[in-house]
Formats: structure tokens, C-alpha cells, sequence
């Protein structure tokens, strides 16, 4: 494993250490783009990440690293990206219900079909997520999540014009920490 793996891999588990200490949580999750449900250019892609974030109140604030992959293999395309979680969250009994911004900046690579030809961009995202959390243990929750994820590119190129996706999103967070 190189150097940038172990940084970034601890960075990830410190953020998800310091939120079970502060109130909150961290994990990982698995998400997919679903193009089928309302209008969209979606890329099909699947990401996996992690992430931790802490609790005060009804106020939620943390950070998380995903890394991107056509799961459809059409159009080759990776890429990574990182950035800051912000939203609320309320509490039924053990159901948690949280409105969230993942806002992040990365890169992306993919080779066109028609040419083979690779292109790179430093890319900025959005996504905002409706999330319910069921705490099925005291430090142990699954959260299922659906939203809507804007993607583009910042440089080079003309920004937002030479790679641009909208997608709904859903996907599963496995959180552990204090709920």
C-alpha cells in the first residue's frame, strides 16, 4: 500500500475515531447514480467511501473520500474526491432522519468511446441527501440514503461545460459511533 493510501485511509479512520468521541459517527458507504427515475446525464457510475462527522444539536458537520468507478465499464472512468459534510438531523425513538451537503472538489479521468482518447479534470460536487438511519445498536447504524448529486469540471476547459453530470443518487452508509 503506497504512502497516499495510508494517509488518506488514516485521516478517514481519525475522522470517524474523533466523531464516536464528540457524538456523531463515521463509516463507509456504497452508492450508485440512477438514471432511470427523473431527468439527468448520468454517467452511471458507483462510488465507495468514508466519512465521519460529528453531532451538535440538530447541527451535523464532518468530512468524507470517495472514490468513483463505472461499474458499467462503458466509458472508463476513476477518479477520486474529498470534502465536507454539513446538514440536520432529528430523532424519532431509534430512527434518525437527516437532510446533508457532501460538498468536494477531486479529480476525474475517462477515455471517450469514439476516439480513445483520455481526459482528466479537477472536478467540484454537490450532493444533497435525504437519509434515514435506523440505530440498531447503540453504536451501530445502517443509514439508506437518496439525493441528487451535481458533478463538473473546474479546469481544464470551460468550467462546468466540458464535463457536466446531474444524477439522482441512492445508496447505504454503515455508521458506527454514538447515536
Amino acid at each position: 500500500m503506497n504512502l497516499k493510501r495510508i494517509l488518506a485511509l488514516s485521516l478517514i479512520l481519525g475522522a470517524a475515531l474523533s466523531a464516536v468521541n464528540a457524538g456523531g459517527g463515521g463509516g463507509f458507504f456504497y452508492g450508485l447514480q440512477t438514471p432511470e427515475y427523473i431527468p439527468n446525464n448520468s454517467l452511471g457510475l458507483m462510488y465507495t467511501g468514508g466519512y465521519g462527522y460529528g453531532v451538535s444539536g440538530h447541527e451535523i458537520n464532518g468530512g468524507f473520500g470517495v472514490g468513483l468507478s463505472d461499474f458499467q465499464s462503458e466509458t472508463g472512468i476513476a477518479g477520486g474526491y474529498g470534502g465536507v459534510i454539513h446538514g440536520a438531523r432529528g430523532k424519532v425513538g431509534p430512527v434518525n432522519l437527516m437532510i446533508t451537503s457532501w460538498t468536494g472538489i477531486g479529480g476525474i479521468k475517462f477515455t471517450q468511446a469514439q476516439s480513445g482518447d483520455s481526459l482528466s479534470y479537477l472536478i467540484v460536487t454537490e450532493e444533497i441527501d435525504l437519509e434515514i438511519g435506523l440505530a440498531v445498536l447503540p453504536w451501530f447504524m445502517p443509514v439508506f440514503y437518496a439525493g441528487y448529486q451535481v458533478m463538473g469540471n473546474v479546469a481544464p476547459g470551460r468550467p462546468f461545460q466540458d464535463f457536466f453530470s446531474y444524477t439522482p443518487v441512492i445508496g447505504v452508509r454503515f455508521a458506527f459511533g454514538k447515536f
